[in-house]
Protein backbone atom coordinates (compact mmCIF):
# COMPACT_ATOMS: atom_id res chain seq x y z
CA UNK A 1 0.00 0.00 0.00
CA UNK A 2 1.42 3.36 -1.04
CA UNK A 3 0.64 5.98 1.59
CA UNK A 4 2.76 8.76 0.11
CA UNK A 5 0.80 11.75 -1.04
CA UNK A 6 0.76 15.48 -0.94
CA UNK A 7 -1.90 17.05 1.18
CA UNK A 8 -3.85 20.03 -0.09
CA UNK A 9 -5.66 21.91 2.64
CA UNK A 10 -7.46 25.21 2.38
CA UNK A 11 -9.55 26.70 5.16
CA UNK A 12 -11.07 29.68 3.34
CA UNK A 13 -14.19 28.52 1.48
CA UNK A 14 -13.58 27.96 -2.23
CA UNK A 15 -15.78 27.29 -5.25
CA UNK A 16 -13.16 25.30 -7.20
CA UNK A 17 -10.33 22.88 -6.48
CA UNK A 18 -8.20 20.79 -8.86
CA UNK A 19 -5.55 18.14 -8.38
CA UNK A 20 -3.63 15.58 -10.44
CA UNK A 21 -3.18 12.12 -8.95
CA UNK A 22 -2.55 8.46 -9.70
CA UNK A 23 -3.61 4.91 -8.83
CA UNK A 24 -1.29 1.97 -8.27
CA UNK A 25 -3.57 -0.90 -7.33
CA UNK A 26 -2.59 -4.19 -5.75
CA UNK A 27 -3.22 -7.32 -7.82
CA UNK A 28 -6.96 -7.94 -8.41
CA UNK A 29 -8.01 -5.04 -6.13
CA UNK A 30 -10.42 -2.23 -7.03
CA UNK A 31 -8.46 0.61 -5.42
CA UNK A 32 -9.36 4.18 -4.57
CA UNK A 33 -7.88 7.45 -3.45
CA UNK A 34 -9.97 9.17 -0.79
CA UNK A 35 -10.31 12.91 -0.25
CA UNK A 36 -12.03 14.72 2.60
CA UNK A 37 -13.77 18.04 2.21
CA UNK A 38 -16.04 20.19 4.27
CA UNK A 39 -19.02 22.12 2.95
CA UNK A 40 -20.34 25.03 4.97
CA UNK A 41 -23.86 24.89 3.48
CA UNK A 42 -26.14 22.85 1.25
CA UNK A 43 -24.83 23.13 -2.30
CA UNK A 44 -24.35 21.42 -5.64
CA UNK A 45 -20.85 20.08 -6.28
CA UNK A 46 -19.66 19.03 -9.72
CA UNK A 47 -17.04 16.28 -9.67
CA UNK A 48 -14.97 15.80 -12.80
CA UNK A 49 -12.30 13.16 -13.43
CA UNK A 50 -10.42 13.64 -16.70
CA UNK A 51 -7.07 13.07 -18.45
CA UNK A 52 -7.26 9.40 -17.44
CA UNK A 53 -4.39 7.10 -18.42
CA UNK A 54 -3.37 3.46 -18.02
CA UNK A 55 -6.53 2.10 -19.67
CA UNK A 56 -8.23 2.89 -16.35
CA UNK A 57 -11.97 2.72 -15.65
CA UNK A 58 -13.10 5.32 -13.08
CA UNK A 59 -15.34 4.59 -10.09
CA UNK A 60 -16.77 7.50 -8.03
CA UNK A 61 -18.43 7.75 -4.64
CA UNK A 62 -19.28 10.64 -2.32
CA UNK A 63 -20.25 9.91 1.28
CA UNK A 64 -21.50 12.06 4.12
CA UNK A 65 -18.97 12.01 6.95
CA UNK A 66 -15.95 9.73 6.99
CA UNK A 67 -17.64 6.44 6.14
CA UNK A 68 -16.68 4.81 2.84
CA UNK A 69 -19.36 2.11 2.55
CA UNK A 70 -22.72 3.74 3.22
CA UNK A 71 -25.05 5.41 0.77
CA UNK A 72 -23.21 6.98 -2.14
CA UNK A 73 -24.70 10.46 -2.64
CA UNK A 74 -23.89 10.27 -6.36
CA UNK A 75 -26.23 7.37 -7.13
CA UNK A 76 -28.22 6.81 -3.92
CA UNK A 77 -26.92 3.23 -3.66
CA UNK A 78 -24.19 1.38 -1.77
CA UNK A 79 -22.26 0.98 -5.03
CA UNK A 80 -19.67 3.15 -6.74
CA UNK A 81 -20.73 5.05 -9.85
CA UNK A 82 -19.02 3.50 -12.89
CA UNK A 83 -20.39 4.77 -16.20
CA UNK A 84 -17.49 4.81 -18.65
CA UNK A 85 -14.93 2.65 -20.32
CA UNK A 86 -11.16 2.75 -20.32
CA UNK A 87 -9.67 6.26 -20.19
CA UNK A 88 -13.17 7.83 -20.36
CA UNK A 89 -13.70 11.01 -18.32
CA UNK A 90 -16.60 11.22 -15.88
CA UNK A 91 -18.42 14.34 -14.69
CA UNK A 92 -21.41 14.42 -12.36
CA UNK A 93 -23.23 17.13 -10.37
CA UNK A 94 -24.21 16.06 -6.86
CA UNK A 95 -26.73 17.74 -4.58
CA UNK A 96 -25.20 18.21 -1.13
CA UNK A 97 -28.01 18.06 1.45
CA UNK A 98 -26.39 19.93 4.32
CA UNK A 99 -23.25 21.47 5.75
CA UNK A 100 -20.66 19.08 7.09
CA UNK A 101 -17.76 16.78 6.27
CA UNK A 102 -17.82 14.57 3.17
CA UNK A 103 -15.55 11.86 1.75
CA UNK A 104 -14.89 11.51 -1.98
CA UNK A 105 -13.53 8.22 -3.34
CA UNK A 106 -11.97 8.26 -6.82
CA UNK A 107 -11.55 4.62 -7.67
CA UNK A 108 -10.15 2.39 -10.41
CA UNK A 109 -11.96 -0.79 -11.42
CA UNK A 110 -9.41 -3.63 -11.56
CA UNK A 111 -11.47 -6.03 -13.66
CA UNK A 112 -12.40 -3.48 -16.35
CA UNK A 113 -9.04 -1.66 -16.46
CA UNK A 114 -5.77 -2.86 -17.94
CA UNK A 115 -2.63 -3.24 -15.83
CA UNK A 116 -2.44 -1.88 -12.26
CA UNK A 117 -1.81 1.84 -12.54
CA UNK A 118 -3.03 5.05 -14.13
CA UNK A 119 -3.24 8.80 -13.65
CA UNK A 120 -6.08 11.32 -13.61
CA UNK A 121 -7.01 14.94 -13.03
CA UNK A 122 -9.68 15.72 -10.43
CA UNK A 123 -11.73 18.91 -10.42
CA UNK A 124 -14.37 19.95 -7.89
CA UNK A 125 -16.65 22.94 -8.40
CA UNK A 126 -19.41 24.17 -6.12
CA UNK A 127 -22.32 26.35 -7.15
CA UNK A 128 -21.80 28.42 -4.01
CA UNK A 129 -18.49 29.24 -2.37
CA UNK A 130 -18.78 26.47 0.21
CA UNK A 131 -15.86 24.00 0.01
CA UNK A 132 -13.05 24.03 2.56
CA UNK A 133 -10.52 21.72 4.17
CA UNK A 134 -9.97 19.62 1.02
CA UNK A 135 -7.27 16.99 1.62
CA UNK A 136 -6.23 13.58 0.34
CA UNK A 137 -6.53 11.19 3.26
CA UNK A 138 -5.96 7.76 1.71
CA UNK A 139 -4.02 6.46 -1.27
CA UNK A 140 -4.56 3.27 -3.29
CA UNK A 141 -6.70 1.46 -0.71
CA UNK A 142 -9.26 -1.22 -1.54
CA UNK A 143 -12.76 0.07 -2.23
CA UNK A 144 -15.34 -0.63 0.48
CA UNK A 145 -18.43 -0.32 -1.74
CA UNK A 146 -20.64 -3.27 -2.59
CA UNK A 147 -19.85 -3.05 -6.32
CA UNK A 148 -20.60 -0.59 -9.10
CA UNK A 149 -23.56 0.67 -11.09
CA UNK A 150 -24.51 3.35 -13.57
CA UNK A 151 -25.93 5.68 -12.53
Amino acid sequence: MDLSFSQIVFSTPQSHQASSDYWHCSLSINCQNVYSLNLNQADTVTISVSSITGDSVVRLALYSGSTLNGTNLINGATTDRECGGQNISDTIAVSIPSAGPYSLAVGRDWGNSADAFGTYSLSLSSTLVSMSEFAKISSNTATQSSGYSCP
